[in-house]
């Protein structure tokens, strides 16, 4: 379907145009390991008891909009541009910033947050990213996953990026071919770089 059919179908009628399929992906090969090996991974956990699993994605746009398509999970987003309402799940997506989310979910709600290009796009600083770190570990449940995903570059992570910064998470290796350490470099032009992370326990934290 040609993009400018598939937006004009888009814009008369979104759930009609979910209903065909309709997708604006980015082709990027980061943006394809996302929507291809990590919510594979994702859709082979099992869901949490007497309930689906829950996911927050952090940030959206046209080519985000088939991703609740893609996931099993129920799929709930968060973005601080209004405009970017029209590409969430009616009812699921809110308006805000990543560095306040606890503000809008309840405590450990979320068994997945995936929060994928918003260092140096809108999230600029060390000091946001912490605070970013610690709602991400104020909504996600006891041992919920963190993906991070951010350009590798010292224009865009002027400053060093862990996800154990403030010894609120733990670096994981999942289950996916070809990913063997919690940071996975995709080696592509945007230098794009995956963490991934666990909640931890609160006793495990130090006081």
């Amino acid at each position: 379907m040609k993009d400018a059919l598939k937006a004009g179908l888009f814009r008369l009628s979104p759930a009609l145009a979910a209903r065909c399929g309709v997708q604006f992906p980015l082709r990027a090969p980061n943006r394809q390991f996302l929507e291809q090996q990590i919510f594979g991974y994702l859709n082979s956990l099992p869901a949490g008891p007497g309930r689906p699993g829950r996911c927050l994605f952090l940030g959206m746009g046209e080519y985000t909009w088939h991703y609740p398509r893609l996931l099993k999970a129920d799929f709930y987003s968060l973005d601080m541009d209004p405009a970017q309402a029209q590409y969430g799940v009616p009812g699921r997506h809110l308006t805000g910033s990543a560095t306040e989310m606890a503000a809008f979910y309840e405590p450990g709600f979320f068994d997945v947050v995936v929060a994928n290009g918003l260092i140096g796009y809108g999230l600029n600083d060390q000091a946001g990213y912490e605070r970013m770190l610690a709602q991400c570990h104020a909504v996600l449940q006891p041992g919920g996953l963190l993906i991070l995903g951010y350009n590798d570059t010292p224009e865009r992570a002027p400053f060093p990026v862990h996800v154990d910064a403030l010894g609120l998470f733990t670096p994981f290796v999942p289950p996916i071919p070809g990913v063997d350490q919690p940071r996975h470099p995709m080696r592509d032009k945007y230098h794009h770089v995956f963490l991934f992370a666990q909640r931890r326990e609160p006793d495990a934290i130090a006081t």
